[in-house]
C-alpha cells in the first residue's frame, strides 16, 4: 500500500518536497538573517492549507476560523521554541543566525503531516465532508504554520535588538 501511495503521488509533490528539503537544509546553516526569504516556506504551507479549506472542505468557514486560531497558538509556541533554541550574532555589521537544525525538523514534520493528511483525505473521500476532519486538519495546519511564523517573529525581534545595540555602540 505504501508503494502504491508513493507511486501515485504527483511529481509536483516530490518537487515541492525537494525544494522544501533544500530550504530546510540551507536554512539550518549559519547564515545572514533575511526575513523576506524566510517567509517563502510558511507561504507555501499557508497556500496549501488555504487551498484545502476553501476548495475541498465542506465546512470552510469553521475550518478557516480554527486555522486562524491555531496559527496564533502555533506562533506563540514557535516564538518560544525559537527563543530558546536559536542564537544570533553580529558579523561585520550584519545579523547572522547560528547553525541550527530546528527549521529543517519543522519543515520535515510539517510536510510529512500534511502529506499524510492529504493522502487520508483522498483515500477517504468522505473526510472532506466531515466537520471533525476539517477541524483536525486545520488545527494541525494552523499550528505548524504558526511554528514558522513564531520563528520569524523571534528572528525579527532579535535582529532589531542586535542592530539597535550596533547603532548604540557606533554612536558612543
Amino acid at each position: 500500500m505504501i508503494y502504491q501511495v508513493i507511486m501515485h503521488t504527483p511529481t509536483y509533490v516530490w518537487l515541492l518536497f525537494a525544494f522544501l528539503l533544500y530550504r530546510g537544509i540551507s536554512g539550518s546553516q549559519e547564515r545572514e538573517v533575511n526575513i523576506p526569504k524566510s517567509l517563502i516556506v510558511p507561504g507555501i504551507f499557508i497556500l496549501w492549507g488555504m487551498y484545502n479549506v476553501f476548495v475541498n472542505f465542506s465546512f470552510p468557514l469553521q475550518a478557516f476560523i480554527v486555522y486562524i486560531l491555531f496559527i496564533g497558538l502555533g506562533t506563540f509556541l514557535g516564538y518560544e521554541l525559537y527563543r530558546r533554541k536559536y542564537h544570533f550574532f553580529l558579523k561585520n555589521g550584519v545579523v547572522f543566525r547560528a547553525k541550527n537544525y530546528l527549521p529543517l525538523v519543522i519543515i520535515l514534520i510539517n510536510f510529512i503531516i500534511k502529506y499524510a493528511l492529504n493522502i487520508y483525505m483522498y483515500m477517504q473521500s468522505d473526510a472532506i465532508h466531515s466537520l471533525g476532519f476539517n477541524v483536525f486538519y486545520t488545527i494541525i495546519s494552523g499550528t505548524t504554520v504558526g511554528l514558522f511564523l513564531g520563528g520569524i517573529l523571534n528572528t525579527n525581534q532579535q535582529k532589531g535588538k542586535l542592530m539597535g545595540s550596533l547603532i548604540k555602540s557606533r554612536i558612543s
